[in-house]
């Protein structure tokens, strides 16, 4: 009997490597950068630090005064002038509440707005006035004078008028300027209050004139031949209130 070829083994068949498998390339290896890791901690610390320290100063807050009201130049300082806030000690020129009793009694140097921190360089002890300048009270009637009261600060133009439109008391014609301009030192009650029997008058004005001017000024406010103009708050009159 003859013999049977056994069947030919069937092998499972194996997909050959493609081109694309056989071409991939390894991935390539992610760099390390310590020194941008580095940084990247050094920026981390430091924004934690700054917040910690804001939050640290907006705690440290010190009382320390304020003006409670504007305060003209030359105005002599009193406790009712000055308030108190509170703010972050962050080393500005500020002056604490404690030293209150130091600067009652003091000069203004020049205007000190309402609600503003006030400073050292702000006050002067002592006279404010300078040696070739004098203070001369004058009582404007209300024709002689702006409709707006006067006050310490303003500065104004002096001319000499006559109420008949004639002679002067100094000889010079109506209408001559006398003062160019003059720092209204104390306006209303204030100036008043050294102007003996005219106390009560609310137009009285005092102003810084130069001595040489001052017999003249005198003289003409006397017999009521003052006319006053006020003018721009820029103006920088020939004397003025010392600043340091």
């Amino acid at each position: 009997m003859p013999s049977t070829a056994a069947p030919p083994t069937q092998r499972s068949a194996r997909p050959a490597p493609s081109a694309t498998s056989a071409a991939r390339l390894p991935g390539p290896v992610r760099e390390r950068r310590p020194a941008l890791i580095a940084s990247g901690l050094v920026l981390v610390v430091a924004g934690s630090l700054g917040s910690a320290l804001v939050v640290h100063r907006s705690g440290d807050r010190v009382d320390v005064l304020v003006a409670r009201h504007d305060i003209a130049p030359g105005a002599v300082v009193t406790a009712q002038d000055l308030g108190t806030a509170r703010v972050a000690a962050d080393g500005a020129a500020v002056v604490p509440a404690s030293a209150l009793a130091n600067f009652v009694g003091t000069h203004a140097t020049s205007r000190i707005p309402a609600d503003t921190l006030v400073n050292r360089t702000m006050f002067l002890a002592g006279d404010t006035i300078p040696t070739d300048a004098a203070v001369v009270g004058i009582v404007p009637g209300s024709e002689q004078r702006p409709g707006d009261a006067l006050a310490a600060g303003d500065v104004v133009r002096a001319f000499l008028v006559a109420s008949d439109g004639s002679n002067t008391v100094t000889g010079q014609p109506a209408g001559t300027v006398l003062l160019a301009s003059a720092r209204v030192v104390a306006g209303g009650s204030a100036a008043a209050a050294g102007v003996g029997d005219v106390a009560g008058d609310p137009g009285t004005v005092s102003l810084l004139v130069p001595t040489a001017d001052a017999a003249q000024v005198v003289a003409a406010a006397a017999a009521g031949q003052v006319a006053l103009v006020r003018l721009a708050d820029a103006t920088v009159p020939p004397v003025d209130l010392v600043r340091e």
